[in-house]
């Protein structure tokens, strides 16, 4: 099917036209978003002269290869084999070495995260020196052995301690034409936090942790000045029914945040208001990172409250231009429309700070100077991924009152692969997914439950898609009613009941299929770590990773998926389940799709889902996958605006959207086909994050606010994919072949534009003649 965009071509205009509107095409330089990769450091960039205006001059490092050897892998080799057990290398082991240049994501030092070592074949039972994931590094360590030439080692790592020394960073890498990445730890699947040859804003090692020093602050006690930050996050708050606000850091982990709501405030008996904080899972995630920028998936209560992005009050970050802004919305409309929980934005306001490089207690917020639409920025930092529109420096996040305590609920049938009759267990896995799925998201259908106690059940994909020790997080008391609702369908409703009521073990085995497995005060205290290593402090998930994550992610189940073809999703399911795909599950739905604030980047599909389920790689699967999903929303052409279907918290560089012909046939692999040869058949992969709408906006948006693209990084707005072209140099006006940013010399580029322009023209005037 002809787009169109170019059915003009079959008719009408003369084909001497068309060619003059090539010429005419040819002669005007193109203003889309280039894909890119960042800009390198040069061999002779003046690094002291960014040292000398510094808060203080160990805050710059140039990195080596030796150091991230020592620093980043040596902790995950070990001399004796078996490894000892539990090996566990926490992101607070590395993510503060000096350097600045190790991650929880480990092979993304290299491109695309993918490893770059010898895999398990060289790594037999009896070999030492074993790698966690069964990978390997076989001794001597020389130069050779770690692909120095291939790692994404920054040219200098700042590590600012005040917003002065982030400004002085971005305007230095301006002023030389140098690229900027930006890491708080490097949980980035895509390996967004590190590039070759720039310069890494390191933010976690100095920055301020507001949080952890007390900045929950209760709206309406003291005086909150209009038109300050306090001022402005407490109307806010106040125009959504929110008492509080929490304040945390550029650098700052979750760990801190949930501390510092959970237990420093919450455990404080003068405190009489206890608050509840939407947050990841995973204590080392950067609580004001590519987290929120992504979206912001909060496993234990975003069904109850809204993901990350519908949390945020107010924003103070960096631009690419040295600007450091804050600002957030100041009108909204009263009334609320519809289903809608919180009010529609209509108006944000940004300040400029006049005085940065003082203390911040002298910050000085004016008008800007600059003409900043502070709407678009509202708009890109929600959703649109970190690392491409500037660095935030704070968040002020809206807090919620406590929501009782947290119930975990565990789902495990003793027998699910051990059952003789296979019939039945089949039947009791149908009816453990219908009864789940409609608690959840069709509560009306069952006895007694409402939507309140439904959308207080929760899942940071720990959910699975049959009963084999998957878990939900239910606040509210709503574990208890999960379980008691249970018993009862499958007594009376499932077909467990009905097929085989007489057999005695069976519907034992079936009412205790939910289990109350572990209770605690909030959800801080569900991952606080109560023993050395980092007692007290909130867990880190499986901890620093060298294997590559690639082919992973999340693709999203609609509402609408759920609701009308709920028993044929239940037998998509329990066939993939057959076939040894089994999912896990991030819950969504309940006030997801009613939280938005109208001025957000999230995609239309990841809106308005039910679940975030992990990517099928089988294409059977996919196609049956996708052909449920697509049904009702005939959008299976080229000429239509693509949704979105990706989760941008958790993908892999090689993950693409589907088939341009045909959306649910998945894009070949790139062990099936090349990576251009990709992007020309599939939907790409920023469309396949934020769908065709919100991609458009992004990149005019991307346009006008970093004009000299300092901020590119991988799977962001305007990146190039890592397994497609060359890696930039600096830029040397002194040489004629100076490189034009798309890894093409500009001279090239300029004949070939050139030479179409002669052709066009001698064809277009003989044509005329």
């Amino acid at each position: 099917m002809i787009p169109p965009s170019r059915r003009f071509l079959l008719g009408g205009p003369s084909l001497a036209a068309v060619l003059f509107l090539l010429l005419l095409v040819a002669l005007v330089p193109s203003d889309s978003v280039a894909s890119r990769r960042p800009r390198q450091a040069g061999p002779d960039t003046p690094w002291e002269d960014l040292r000398s205006v510094l808060s203080s001059p160990e805050v710059l490092h140039i990195p080596t290869v030796i150091e991230w050897k020592e620093q980043c892998l040596d902790p995950m080799i070990f001399d004796q084999y078996p490894m000892p057990e539990p090996f566990h290398l926490f992101g607070y082991d590395i993510g503060y070495a000096p350097a600045g240049v190790c991650m929880v994501h480990m092979s993304c030092m290299y491109p695309g995260c993918k490893y770059m070592f010898a895999g398990p074949e060289s790594c037999p039972a009896d070999t030492p020196n074993c790698i966690r994931y069964n990978s390997v590094l076989e001794p001597p360590f020389d130069s050779g052995d770690l692909f120095d030439d291939e790692m994404e080692l920054p040219a200098a790592v700042l590590h600012p301690k005040t917003a002065s020394d982030v400004v002085r960073g971005v305007e230095f890498a301006k002023e030389h034409g140098i690229g900027i990445s930006v890491k708080v730890m490097g949980h980035s699947y895509f390996g967004s936090s590190t590039a070759r040859g720039t310069l890494l804003i390191k933010m976690s090692t100095n920055y301020a942790s507001y949080g952890i020093d007390g900045s929950v602050t209760e709206c309406g006690v003291g005086v909150h000045e209009v038109g300050t930050a306090d001022g402005m996050a407490c109307d806010l708050a106040e125009a959504r029914g929110k008492k509080a606000y929490l304040r945390v850091g550029g650098g700052e982990l979750f760990d801190t945040g949930y501390r510092a709501v959970f237990f420093d405030w919450n455990e404080n008996a003068a405190n009489q208001n206890k608050y509840h904080f939407v947050g990841g899972y995973c204590g080392t995630v950067s609580a004001a990172g590519g987290w929120m920028h992504s979206g912001g998936l909060s496993g234990a209560s975003m069904r109850l409250h809204g993901i990350g992005i519908d949390q945020v009050l107010h924003v103070e970050m960096v631009l690419p231009g040295g600007q450091h802004v804050r600002f957030g919305p100041t009108k909204w409309k009263e009334e609320r429309e519809g289903f809608y929980i919180y009010p529609e934005t209509t108006e944000v306001t940004g300040y400029c700070n006049a005085n940065v490089h003082d203390d911040e207690s002298l910050w000085e917020w004016t008008q800007c100077e600059d003409d900043i639409d502070f709407s678009d920025l509202w708009y890109a930092v929600r959703g649109g991924g970190g690392g491409t529109f500037g660095l935030v420096t704070s968040l002020y996040y809206q807090l919620h009152d406590l929501p009782g305590t947290l119930q975990v609920v565990r789902a495990l049938d003793p027998e699910l692969t051990t059952r003789e009759d296979t019939t039945k267990t089949i039947t009791l896995l149908h009816d453990y997914l219908k009864f789940s799925l409609t608690f959840l998201y069709l509560p009306e259908r069952l006895h007694n439950v409402s939507q309140f106690e439904s959308r207080s059940c929760n899942s940071p994909a720990a959910f699975l898609s049959v009963p084999a020790g998957g878990e939900l997080y239910c606040h509210n008391s709503a574990g208890d009613k999960f379980i008691e609702e249970w018993k009862m369908y499958i007594k009376e409703d499932g077909e467990t009941g009905k097929e085989y009521g007489e057999d005695a073990e069976l519907l034992a085995q079936a009412e205790d299929l939910f289990t109350i497995n572990r209770e605690f005060p909030s959800q801080g205290f569900v991952t606080l770590r109560k023993e050395e290593p980092h007692m007290g402090r909130l867990q880190d998930d499986f901890g620093v990773k060298l294997s590559a994550d690639v082919g992973k992610g999340f693709d999203h189940v609609p509402l609408y998926t759920v609701t009308n073809y709920l028993d044929e999703l239940v037998e998509m399911l329990i066939n993939e389940a057959f076939a040894g795909a089994i999912s896990s599950f991030y819950l969504m739905g309940g006030a997801v799709p009613e939280s938005t604030d109208r001025m957000n980047s999230l995609s239309p599909l990841r809106r308005d889902a039910a679940l975030a389920r992990t990517t099928l790689t089988s294409p059977e699967l996919y196609k049956a996958f996708y052909d449920l999903v697509w049904r009702d929303a005939n959008l299976t052409t080229s000429d239509s605006d693509f949704p979105g279907i990706f989760c941008h918290n958790h993908a892999s560089n090689e993950n693409m959207g589907p088939l341009k012909e045909d959306w649910s046939q998945p894009c070949p692999s790139l062990l099936e086909m090349s990576q251009e040869e990709r992007e020309k058949k599939c939907v790409s992969q920023a469309e396949s994050f934020w769908g065709t709408a919100n991609v458009a906006r992004l990149e005019e948006i991307k346009k006008t606010i970093d004009p000299d693209e300092l901020f590119i990084c991988n799977a962001g707005i305007g990146a190039s994919s890592p397994f497609v072209g060359g890696v930039e140099g600096p830029d040397d006006d002194e040489n004629d072949d100076k490189d034009d940013g798309t890894g093409s010399p500009a001279s090239s580029s300029f004949c070939s534009k050139a030479f179409v322009v002669v052709i066009a023209f001698v064809l277009a005037t003989s044509l005329v003649l």
